[in-house]
């Protein structure tokens, strides 16, 4: 009877599971399809990958100040190759990891949590904003987490007897290539290895040690490999530039207070962007939840240590390795840069309800912790759904569709202006859209307005004079200042292609059209 009741839980369980798994692909793909243009920042790495060949992009730093995992790049280039240069070639592989991730957080939460608790935990991780956001955004960041959840998956399979050989070949290899994909995985992996390493010493483990030094040896070469490239190919200059932007993400060191004042902080922060993202700004009060299962980690983290000793340990890895490059100001646990080091919390947040049910019965009991759980699981997914301005698919500077539209309107003699900040996307879809690049000027970077009005005043006497734009920035906010000097200064304005989705300032792509005749 009982093994029947059993077996009855399973298939409830694996229901609900695999109805998970299929609304979280929906969500991604959905994302991912559904798409529009590539916006500044995946152009940034588009063009590296379209100008560079292989071996350059193992052997030279990227232009425009920026950085990328070697592994990262040579699967881009594998993916635009046989797909041709286009924003789901671009995207593929992040959408491709997305996905892997759903299953590979799934077989880590099914080895600390049950029943209800599990399907609570992947809920969260699998209605998380920034999980499928990142699977159609042509960044490395959706494979940062999927090499942080393998290379922690791989971990607790060494740790269970009788690894098999396909297994064993699988960890070697695929987290070989993870390795080199993602930066933090260069700690991560000897940081897994040296726990596994401690019990197989002492013979607690039935890991053939033969087996440990083959994915021990491949896990070594791999990160020699991505050291290597940080070290000598990454430009000093591009470093220097990405450690000034990204220095809000480093630990402060100038009191041993602040230091741990910021652990906790940046943890509510990061976890909260890893679950909701931009959400608050729609719903504020969702940043509860994370600091609910923060709060909840403590007893949570104690249970599951208590209950499964070092493999906890190994769960946090990823997020010991964000704070130990924070410190040491390798790498920010910032945002997106971060986005890899927080889910574990996601299993010991529900794990601290787990552990309530278990020490304290009398007051919270099956159902009770049970539905605890799911209220702390739902609110995201539901706003998620139930938000128009929160579904995917999330445009943001829609170029291609603008340009398409631009082409058709634009005349002979006309003359186009290209803001600076927009020239990634003229340059990578202008040619798609029959845009030839001696059809348009591109400004210069100024660090004020007055050049960048100089170089308008080229254009007056023009009878039309289109002025592209794209990536505002509240720094930079020139565009605007531009605008009011091309429409009320110089001229005056006679027609406009606005932005395709309908959004403003840093998310916004348009054309204005001028006529400047009135001052020769």
């Amino acid at each position: 009877m009982r093994l029947f009741k059993d077996y009855l839980n399973f298939r409830k369980i694996h229901f609900w599971t695999s109805l998970i798994i299929i609304a979280g692909i929906a969500l991604r793909c959905i994302h991912f399809f559904g798409r529009s243009s590539m916006w500044f920042d995946e152009l940034t790495n588009a063009l590296n990958v379209q100008s560079h060949s292989f071996y350059q992009l193992v052997t030279q730093s990227l232009d425009f100040n920026q950085v990328a995992p070697v592994g990262f790049l040579l699967l881009e280039k594998t993916a635009t190759t046989i797909f041709g240069e286009n924003d789901l070639a671009f995207r593929f592989f992040p959408w491709v990891c997305s996905i892997v991730s759903l299953f590979l957080f799934l077989s880590i939460c099914k080895q600390f949590l049950k029943g209800g608790f599990l399907l609570a935990s992947f809920i969260l991780f699998a209605g998380s904003v920034t999980q499928w956001f990142y699977a159609g955004e042509a960044k490395q960041y959706s494979g940062e987490v999927t090499a942080a959840l393998f290379l922690t998956w791989s971990a607790l399979q060494m740790m269970k007897p009788q690894l098999k050989r396909p297994v064993l070949w699988t960890i070697a290899g695929v987290g070989f290539i993870f390795i080199l994909s993602s930066f933090s995985a260069m700690v991560i992996a000897p940081f897994v290895l040296g726990v596994v390493l401690l019990p197989l010493w002492k013979k607690r483990i039935d890991l053939p040690k033969r087996y440990f030094f083959i994915i021990a040896g491949c896990w070594a070469i791999a990160c020699a490999l991505a050291a290597w490239y940080a070290k000598f190919v990454i430009s000093s200059t591009v470093n220097e530039a990405m450690t000034g932007y990204w220095s809000r993400g480093f630990a402060p060191l100038h009191s041993f207070t602040g230091y741990l004042l910021w652990i906790p902080k940046t943890l509510f922060t990061e976890l909260s962007f890893f679950l909701s993202a931009w959400m608050e700004y729609a719903v504020p009060s969702i940043t509860l939840i994370a600091a609910t299962l923060l709060i909840l980690s403590i007893p949570g983290i104690i249970f599951l240590a208590k209950k499964y000793g070092s493999a906890t340990l190994i769960l946090f890895a990823p997020t010991l390795a964000a704070i130990v490059l924070a410190t040491f100001r390798v790498l920010p646990f910032d945002t997106r840069v971060a986005v890899y080091a927080t889910w574990p919390f996601v299993i010991s947040g529900i794990a601290g309800i787990a552990s309530l049910n278990a020490w304290l019965p009398f007051l919270f009991r099956p159902a009770l912790s049970i539905a605890l759980s799911l209220l702390i699981a739902f609110p995201i997914i539901c706003i998620t759904i139930i938000f128009p301005s929160e579904r995917p698919p999330f445009n943001a500077q829609s170029a291609q569709p603008l340009l398409k539209e631009l082409k058709k309107k634009l005349q002979p003699g006309d003359k186009l202006y290209v803001y600076y900040r927009g020239r990634h996307a003229m340059h990578f879809y202008g040619p798609k859209e029959g845009i030839a690049e001696s059809a348009y000027l591109v400004g210069g970077d100024h660090k004020n307005i007055v050049p960048y009005l100089r170089e308008l005043d080229q254009f007056k006497g023009s009878k039309r004079v289109w002025f592209f734009f794209t990536q505002w920035v509240p720094p930079k906010p020139y565009p605007d200042s531009m605008k009011i000097y091309l429409g009320n200064v110089i001229g005056k304005e006679i027609g406009k292609i606005a932005d395709p989705d309908g959004n403003t300032e840093d998310m916004e792509v348009a054309a204005h059209l001028y006529d400047l005749t009135e001052q020769k």
